[in-house]
Formats: structure tokens, sequence, C-alpha cells
């Protein structure tokens, strides 16, 4: 779970750029992440300003820095060695990089338009992120917008607060030991009071002044903000939201997808869920497949080394598929792979890795003609 979240720091677009800052896999501490990151931005709305300025938009080092640490908590930077973490290599392998690349190495500049939209390929891989490293709390918000399909950000405020957050808490408790375990055991004894003390509260000028209210919304809005970024909220006035219409329409299938747990979860992502909104791409022929999960193979092996994860190189195959316009499912890929195994055993096989359930590829793509 997400447990450190700040209320500017809501633009999802914005951790592109530190992985890319981070490619080179050098040690950077956070203050000169964010250094850095302010420095390329505070000048950017210059070249094309924007007319409707959206929140969350970095124009403070305060800003940055909370960027930052978003960051680290969607596993986009490793806490422990200050370096690019899983998910900051996994976004490099996609198409969308390079661009952010150019900028990172001043061969071009990006609208501030481009550096906050995320492409459809994006979205998909921002919301497996955030399944992942806010469990269970993005499920749990997620269960409630589709229920309630539209809503008042202060609305969805009081329920995360209030519901979400002390379940979620007390479900994460059980991974954590020592200092953190007791921090947040205050932190679940303080929730479980929120809603008595909120309406205490004589009137709604001091509510809002109230430190409990700064917490409401350094916590919740971000996740409304991070589902907007994905495409399944939309905002529809000043303070409202709505589902939009093509996730409404799957709901029973997100339904069962925020029910699986983390073990679960990835491979009912790519294989079913993605699945849904396949009608907007064309269906990629095994040529493009394989020409694909190729090229996805050698950004991968860049990154991770010898060890390239079997699965995460399917997952990545489907998402730069869909980059440039194409589709394929996972049964799809994982055929084609076998395929491709079956005519080369001696120059792509698949071998055990060191963790649990995962297999390694290795494909000599120098040998290997599609």
């Amino acid at each position: 779970m997400i447990l450190e979240s700040h209320g500017d720091a809501c633009r999802l677009g914005y951790l592109r750029l530190i992985a890319c800052l981070l490619e080179d896999g050098s040690q950077r501490s956070f203050d000169f992440l964010a250094s850095v990151l302010y420095d390329m931005l505070r000048n950017l709305e210059f070249y094309e300003p924007l007319t409707q300025k959206p929140t969350g938009l970095i124009t403070r080092y305060v800003n940055a820095r909370n960027y930052v640490t978003l960051a680290a908590e969607m596993g986009f930077i490793d806490r422990a060695s200050q370096t690019i973490g899983e998910f900051g290599k996994i976004y490099l392998c996609l198409d969308s990089a390079d661009k952010f690349r150019g900028f990172v190495e001043g061969r071009s500049i990006p609208s501030l338009n481009d550096i906050i939209t995320l492409n459809d390929a994006e979205k998909f891989f921002f919301l497996w992120v955030l399944l992942n490293r806010d469990y269970p709390m993005i499920q749990h918000v997620l269960r409630w917008v589709i229920e309630k399909r539209s809503f008042t950000r202060q609305e969805a405020m009081n329920q995360i607060m209030e519901e979400f957050y002390p379940i979620s808490l007390r479900k994460v408790l059980s991974t954590l030991n020592g200092r953190r375990r007791e921090q947040i055991m205050r932190e679940i004894e303080e929730a479980e009071g929120f809603r008595k003390r909120r309406l205490q509260m004589g009137d709604k000028i001091s509510w809002i002044k109230s430190s409990q209210y700064a917490k409401y919304r350094h916590i919740a809005p971000p996740r409304l903000e991070w589902l907007v970024d994905c495409g399944i909220l939309k905002r529809i006035g000043r303070g409202k939201y709505e589902i939009r219409e093509n996730y409404l329409k799957s709901r029973t299938e997100i339904l069962k997808l925020i029910s699986l747990k983390p073990a679960k979860l990835d491979n009912h992502f790519f294989n079913e869920f993605v699945k849904l909104f396949s009608k907007s791409f064309s269906t990629a022929n095994r040529y493009e497949i394989l020409k694909t999960m190729i090229e996805v193979y050698e950004r991968l092996r860049t990154l991770f080394g010898d060890e390239v994860n079997l699965s995460t190189l399917e997952y990545l195959t489907i998402l730069v598929l869909m980059e440039r316009g194409k589709f394929a499912d996972l049964k799809m890929i994982h055929g084609s792979f076998n395929s491709l195994a079956l005519k080369f055993p001696d120059k792509i096989y698949v071998i055990p890795g060191r963790k649990k359930n995962m297999n390694i590829a290795y494909i000599n793509v120098e040998e290997i003609e599609v």
C-alpha cells in the first residue's frame, strides 16, 4: 500500500521523467532528483502555456520532491539503493519512454500536455502498478466508485478516509515489523476516530482548517486523480467525478479483477482485463508479435541483465503492441513464444528463476530470424 502520498502529487505522467533520470543505474538522492526535475520543468510552460491548468502541476521544488516520494512508493525508485526500481525499469521498455528520454538528454522539449497525459498503453501500465503497489486501498476505492457511478470529492474523501483507510492499514499491518508497525498501529487508532471527530466539528470553516482535513487531502484526492489519469474517472465539474462509460459497461469484470490478491492479479489483468478493450486496436499477426517480443526482450535485458522474467516479457509485449495500435492477448503471445522456442530450441528457451513461480526467458537475438 502507498503509505506516503501528498495532495499535490496526482499526475502520474511525471513519474516517467523520474524513471528516465535514473536509467543509467546511478544512485541519486531524492533531493537531487527533485532539484533536477524541478529545473527541467520550471520554464516548460513558457514554450506552450496551458489554458486550463489541472491540479498537480510541478510549479515549486516541494512539488517535485513529493513526486519523487511517490515514485519510490510506486516502485519507480528502489528506496534502499536509491537507484531505479523494478516498475521504473519496466516503464523504460515502453516506446513512449523515448520521448521523455530525449527531454532528459536535452534532445527535445515536449509540451507540458505531453508530460502529464498518458497514452492508452500507459493508462493500463499505471493501473497495473497501482493495483500492485496500492493494494488493498485502491481496490476499495475502485469498488466504491464503480458502485457510486458519480460522486463529489468530499463524499469520496469521507468514505476513503473513514472506511477504506483504516481497513487497508490493518491489512498491511501483518507485513510490517518494528518501528514501522508501531507507527501504523497508532495511525489505525487515529483513523478509527476520524468520522466521530469530523462530525464533532462545529462548522465547515473549522473543518477545512483542521489538521484532520489536511490529512484527508493528502491521501484521498490523489487517488481519485490517479484514476482520472488512468482513464477510469472523469471530472464533471468542480469537485465532482463520474466513472467513464467504457468502465461502467465492464463493471462485472472490473469487480472480478479487484477481488484478486496480488499473487493472482497480474495474469488476470493481462489475460482477461485488457482484452475487454481490444476493440480499439487491430489484431497483431504472428510476425508483429514476435518482432515486438524480441525488441522488448532486448530492452529488458539491458535493464535487468540476463534474468528476464518471462511473464514480464509477455506483459510488456502486450503494452508495446498497444502503443503501436495492435493487440494480442496473453494466450497468443505465449503461443508465439513457444512456437519460436520449438523452431530454435538452442537459441530460445526458458529456465526456472531463483524466485518462486518465476521463469527466466533467454533469446539469442543475434541468431534468430523471425
